[in-house]
């Protein structure tokens, strides 16, 4: 019988560890984005302070800082629950588009809202992350969109900073007035089509307040 007993326990010891790392880390991806990006952002800071546009500066200034606020935040919180596959593919796809900024940066004409858009998405990873009781990134937000006058209109999505990009990331699972989709805090393009009418993709911030994980949009009918 202590044997049962003993082996009884050793099994649960077992399982316990084993449910316990699986929400942790098992790679350093996070740590490979972030450097990634903290890097792109030093070379980025080379060729902005040689500029004179002062909106350019001060609009890259806050982002600058807003990483040194919210990378730190997203280590401690990997730690605690792995990041999900979608939160990393937002922070890749940010690393990505401050990549192709510095690469093409004299020949991108919308630098400034491609760095505004990264600190509203950054933003609102941070801020939700503070809301949370457990500081967890992982919260998500359940976002409903209604057309603003007919129904029936399927909902597309990508990133902010996606907006010259021609391509739809995100796809409602219903059309208008029942589209819904979990989503991780951040700053995105919605919009309606429905045959040969395509909407005009309207930004949106998508956060959680630690109350109420849900947010409700009603976008242009396209004509």
């Amino acid at each position: 019988m202590k044997k049962f007993y003993k082996y009884t326990l050793t099994l649960c010891i077992l399982v316990f560890m084993c449910s316990c790392a699986s929400y942790g880390p098992t790679d350093n991806k996070l740590s490979i984005v972030l450097s990634k990006t903290q890097q792109t952002i030093t070379n980025l800071r080379e060729k902005i302070s040689t500029t004179e546009d002062s909106t350019l500066i001060k609009t890259f200034n806050k982002l600058e800082k807003k990483s040194t606020e919210l990378f730190p935040a997203l280590e401690v919180c990997n730690k605690k629950y792995a990041l999900t596959l979608g939160y990393m593919t937002t922070l890749q796809e940010a690393q990505k588009a401050l990549q192709r900024l510095d690469k093409d940066f004299n020949t991108i004409p919308d630098k400034t809202f491609i760095l505004e858009a990264i600190y509203l998405d950054y933003d609102a990873k941070l801020t939700s992350i503070n809301s949370s009781t457990e500081n967890d990134a992982n919260t998500k937000v359940k976002v409903t969109v209604d057309s603003s006058e007919d129904k029936g209109y399927f909902v597309f999505g990508k990133l902010s900073y996606e907006k010259s990009l021609n391509i739809k990331r995100f796809r409602f699972n219903r059309p208008t007035n029942s589209a819904t989709q979990d989503f991780v805090p951040g700053y995105y393009l919605f919009w309606l089509e429905k045959e040969d009418r395509v909407g005009e993709p309207e930004l949106h911030l998508i956060m959680s307040d630690g109350q109420e994980e849900e947010k409700k949009l009603v976008l242009k009918t396209p004509k």
